[in-house]
């Protein structure tokens, strides 16, 4: 068969004359206008149309509604058969009967697997229809559309199912089995972006009325996973890596848009790809049902579910009278205000003008807004109630042949399914979704939700780790190499997905983010991180302790917070000491005041009025001083010594009374000291010193230059800690940057080094690191609110370490900690006793210049004031040192004490002394012939060889008898002379 011109080329070739249009008014006298309604059939035998066409208008003719088109119009129908399909027989067939009887309206029949043998000729028809202005009603695969809105340029209504009733029907089939999730294999074959258009909008249309928050419709959400498009059919290579996407995804439901052959080779690489199983469910397109008679599926798998639309005799005869119907309301409701508004075609296969009905847009509009019958209002282009039917492969009856059954009905109202045989020979409809999904998990360290650790000898990782392919990188976070190396990922955040894939049976790839970031926003709005990951598809969920912002919560879906946490500040412990006063603290000022000024000088002045007055004591002072020395500073001396238990000499009292207030002094004393010691253990304590901050609104940190030197503190950059600051409060964002942190390793080292005072972050890191610090010198200041429930065992292995143990256990019984604890004491902690010993020692030396000063300038004016001595009743040695014959008598008495009593005795103490000054002159001397005899010997020894004789060392060392003491003798020889022994 030769190729069938365009229209465009024989148009001009045919139509000899200029059209003849005139507008039809609504006269009467000029009689009923004939109008005609043709139906194009593409047959080579008879069929018996005309009949339901003359039964369709005779049945017009008695109802009431049509009584109008009757008055101004005479309808008429006919079949026009094209038996040869070449284009100079469609001309003919156009010129000879459609132009020559007013025809306003054609029914294009199209049914290629009954009578059509040339697609070319169908699509001249269609196109010379379309050029000639007049409105044409389908019924055929051919004019498949996606939306169900007319077209102006394109006069057209469609009777047979449409794309997106095809789409629908696919949806609704997913929908019958609770199957949410699926995707779409597709060719490049003639209407494929319109099918891919139309199962998005109602994917879109059927998940506004599911709402996500819902959990009661959240399930039936549908989700189309992905699109992937067979590229080259006649390639199986290349159809076999398309669908490797697919076996790669968690795709169980395949909706398939292709012809018959393309169908065939991809259902054959799906099958060497083990996608043909009972665990999955593919559904084809009715282009991909064969073009032939009969139900044959040669060559598919038993169990694939298709989409079909009935074109059998009795289905194109029910076409042809919907259509007639159709033209026949359209007719009525355009003459049914008395007038016709469109002008009736008269066109004329004559002159050199192209023939053209400009009013057929506006008849098309009368077609669109027609009724086929009462209960199925046209409210579009198409008929409300289509149908499509739902086949499946099935063996029969002798096992050796697969055909196409049909097991089900599809229409707008609703979907019938019967008995389905199912891939893999299953007895069940598959789950739709994967028996055990694999997940890809993009993840980056944090304490103490991920961490790393090494892999064992063997290469593998413990039951409570999973593998992570990580990179090697620096202290600093910085990407060593390109090539990825195997570790071992725990954590909080890690022990929680292991036991989500559990319990959802999925299967985890871990992997580390390539350029370690979490996840910021440029200003061009570009993600880079975590996020980047998520949004570009690489990663199907990240896990780790990925705080939620307002621009990343836009950008992706977080789960549910599993750890409810904030921002809080950690600070450094630093090293305490004992305060100066410490050893005061046990009793408060008054009570010192009491004891030391009041109690003890009263007491003291008491025992001296007991002592003056009593006649077992002073005896008003008739006692001599020497009998009884005792005096009110010494009465002071004993109550001192009394209180603090110093074991010095005193001068006790006498009197009765004295010693009983003496004693009664003594209990008090044992009663002070025992609760002083006892008290004072609480207060000679280390206490432990930080910035008690009260959170972020804390002055140090809204003000920190009101502190000399400032208050230093920062966080790290490019965190949700700092994103939520700077957005909240500029000017601790702005003084943050001064001392950013590179990791939380860096800060919590500056912390203890002092070089900044306070880290702000993520609550539960620093909880986390403030209870694994070793030295125990970190704490967290400020309120966070923790979690409880489900994660409460998670939580409490991992965010409690062993200084949360111990501040656990110093909790008072109100749960809270105090801020002190015990120490071994050291210098700095009893630094107020040296600093009391040095006082003391200053007050002493003052005293004694004191003393002098007295007894240099205040003696002899004193004592010229004190006639009758009483400086001496309040200190015995002030008085004697102001009393002259006092100091002759006790001068007197020890003369009187030491002197010779006769000349004898003084005789002989002359001697004794004068012998003294003898013995002394002749030591001296020895000791000078000594060292000079040494001095002699040691250098000859020098000189000679050393023999030992113990004798003569014996001798050199002094060691033979007669080590006695000899005085010489006046009258002895000085060179023997003679001694004596004393």
């Amino acid at each position: 068969m030769n190729p069938l011109p365009s229209v465009a080329t024989l148009l001009p070739l045919l139509l000899i004359l200029t059209p003849e249009i005139t507008t039809q008014d609504t006269d009467r006298s000029r009689g009923p206008r004939p109008v005609s309604f043709h139906v194009i059939a593409h047959v080579t035998f008879q069929r018996n149309y005309q009949s339901v066409l003359d039964s369709v208008l005779r049945k017009a003719g008695y109802q009431f509604t049509y009584s109008q088109v009757y008055r101004y119009f005479q309808p008429k129908a006919s079949v026009i058969r094209l038996g040869e399909e070449y284009p100079k027989h469609i001309l003919h067939a156009f010129c000879d009967e459609i132009f020559n009887q007013t025809s306003t309206a054609i029914l294009h029949l199209i049914n290629p697997f009954e009578h059509l043998k040339d697609w070319k000729s169908a699509q001249f028809v269609s196109n010379l229809i379309h050029h000639v202005g007049i409105p044409v009603i389908t019924w055929g695969p051919e004019y498949v559309t996606t939306s169900n809105k007319p077209s102006d340029e394109v006069k057209q209504l469609q009777i047979s199912p449409t794309l997106t009733q095809q789409a629908q029907a696919m949806l609704m089939l997913l929908q019958q089995y609770k199957w949410t999730d699926y995707s779409v294999v597709y060719t490049t074959y003639a209407g494929h972006q319109d099918f891919l258009n139309a199962v998005r909008m109602l994917e879109r249309e059927h998940n506004k009325l599911h709402d996500e928050n819902n959990p009661a419709t959240a399930k039936l959400r549908f989700h189309q996973l992905l699109e992937v498009k067979i590229k080259d059919t006649d390639n199986d290579t290349q159809v076999t890596k398309d669908l490797g996407a697919i076996v790669n995804s968690d795709t169980r439901i395949v909706l398939l848009f292709a012809d018959g052959k393309d169908t065939r080779s991809i259902l054959k690489s799906a099958a060497r790809l083990g996608l043909i199983t009972s665990e999955f469910a593919w559904i084809v397109a009715f282009e991909a049902i064969p073009q032939t008679h009969g139900n044959s599926a040669v060559d598919l798998p038993v169990g694939l579910l298709g989409l079909k639309y009935d074109s059998d005799e009795r289905e194109m005869k029910q076409a042809v009278e919907s259509a007639a119907w159709i033209w026949l309301r359209a007719l009525a409701a355009s003459v049914d205000g008395g007038y016709l508004p469109w002008s009736l075609p008269d066109l004329r296969c004559h002159g050199d003008q192209l023939l053209y009905w400009n009013d057929g847009h506006v008849f098309s509009e009368y077609l669109v807004n027609a009724s086929l019958k009462e209960e199925s209002s046209r409210e579009d282009d198409h008929i409300t109630e289509p149908s499509l039917t739902v086949v499946n492969v099935q063996s029969d009856d002798t096992g050796k042949e697969n055909q196409w059954i049909e097991v089900g009905k599809w229409t707008p109202r609703g979907l019938s399914m019967q008995r389905i045989s199912w891939l893999g020979g299953a007895t069940g409809p598959p789950s739709g979704k994967p028996e055990r999904y694999h997940l890809r998990v993009v993840t980056r360290p944090e304490e103490p939700y991920v961490t790393y650790r090494n892999v064992t000898g063997n290469g593998t990782c413990q039951d409570s780790t999973t593998t992570c392919t990580v990179y090697p990188r620096d202290e600093d976070g910085n990407k060593l190499s390109n090539t990825t190396i195997t570790k071992c990922c725990t954590g909080l955040s890690i022990d929680l997905l292991q036991h989500i894939s559990r319990a959802l049976n999925f299967d985890v790839y871990l992997y580390e983010v390539e350029d370690f970031q979490w996840g910021n926003q440029d200003k061009h709005g570009r993600w880079d991180g975590l996020m980047r990951e998520l949004l570009e598809g690489h990663a199907d969920m990240a896990v780790t302790s990925l705080g939620i912002s307002e621009e990343r919560s836009r950008a992706v879906s977080f789960s549910e917070p599993y750890q409810e946490t904030g921002i809080t500040i950690i600070v450094a412990i630093r090293e305490g000491a004992i305060s100066a006063t410490a050893f005061l603290e046990p009793y408060d000022y008054p009570s010192w005041c009491l004891i030391l000024v009041f109690s003890v000088h009263t007491v003291g002045a008491s025992i001296f009025i007991f002592e003056w007055f009593s006649p077992y004591g002073m005896d008003r002072g008739r006692v001599r001083q020497t009998e009884h020395k005792f005096s009110l500073f010494r009465t002071f001396w004993l109550m001192w010594a009394m209180l603090f238990g110093a074991a010095v000499s005193t001068d006790s009292p006498r009197g009765v009374s004295g010693k009983f207030l003496a004693n009664i002094w003594a209990l008090f004393a044992v009663v002070f000291l025992a609760s002083y010691t006892a008290n004072l253990a609480a207060f000679m304590i280390t206490k432990e010193e930080y910035y008690d901050l009260s959170g972020i609104q804390d002055w140090r940190l809204q003000n920190p230059q009101w502190m000399k030197p400032p208050f230093k503190y920062g966080t790290i950059p490019n965190t949700s800690t700092e994103s939520n600051i700077r957005k909240n409060n500029r000017d601790m964002y702005l003084w943050m940057e001064k001392y950013k942190q590179d990791s939380v390793k860096d800060a919590i080292n500056n912390l203890k080094a002092q070089r900044i005072h306070a880290f702000i972050y993520d609550a539960t890191v620093l909880e986390y690191q403030a209870g694994k610090d070793t030295e125990c010198r970190l704490i967290t200041v400020g309120n966070w609110y923790a979690m409880s429930g489900e994660m409460e065992r998670l939580q409490e292995f991992w965010l409690a370490g062993a200084c949360h143990m111990k501040q656990k256990k110093s909790s008072n019984n109100q749960g809270v900690t105090g801020g002190v604890s015990s120490h071994t004491l050291g210098i700095l902690n009893f630094t107020s006793a040296f600093i009391l010993l040095g006082l003391g020692t200053g007050l002493a030396a003052l005293t004694f210049l004191l003393e002098y000063c007295f007894v240099w300038f205040g003696r002899r004016r004193l004592s010229s004031w004190d006639k009758k001595g009483c400086c001496a009743l309040v200190s015995m040695n002030m008085g004697m040192s102001l009393t002259f014959q006092q100091s002759v008598h006790d001068a007197l008495h020890l003369h009187r004490t030491h002197r010779c009593r006769n000349p004898v005795c003084e005789t002989q103490l002359w001697k004794a002394n004068h012998r003294l000054d003898m013995a002394k002159r002749q030591i001296d001397r020895l000791q000078r012939e000594i060292a000079a005899l040494t001095v002699e010997k040691e250098r000859q020894e020098k000189l000679e060889v050393w023999t030992y004789d113990p004798e003569i060392v014996r001798a050199h060392n002094g060691t033979r008898p007669n080590p006695d003491v000899y005085i010489k003798d006046d009258h002895e020889d000085p060179v023997c002379p003679k001694v004596t022994l004393l």
